[in-house]
């Protein structure tokens, strides 16, 4: 549900989102491929922290979110190795020159 609600929001934003692996609805984790358009990508990860709360960490460069910023390639190494340790996930790649996350956005 989330999903959608996000995709629905990109949609109505004008960010170009699409959904690239459906995962398990109750167990997979949810990635986020950010494509700036200017050759910076980055990985976002949904987690949960310990006050049970959601938010997106950056998992490609350093983990700071202004600072994560790869090439493609380095995500697409990192992604495979995150969609090997859980076949389940969800991946959502953005393309959007001001890097908006849908996510955040929508219902966070």
């Amino acid at each position: 549900m989330l999903v959608s609600a996000a995709m629905r929001y990109a949609a109505a934003e004008l960010i170009d989102c699409v959904l690239v692996r459906r995962g398990d609805r109750d167990a997979g984790t949810i990635f986020l491929h950010m494509d700036s358009l200017d050759g910076r990508h980055k990985l976002l990860a949904r987690s949960l922290d310990f006050d049970g709360v959601y938010s997106w960490r950056a998992i490609t460069g350093d983990g700071d979110t202004d600072t994560a910023w790869v090439d493609a390639q380095t995500v697409a190494r990192r992604l495979d190795r995150e969609l090997a340790m859980d076949p389940d996930a969800y991946v959502i790649a953005v393309a959007d020159t001001k890097a908006r996350n849908p996510f955040l956005t929508s219902s966070g």
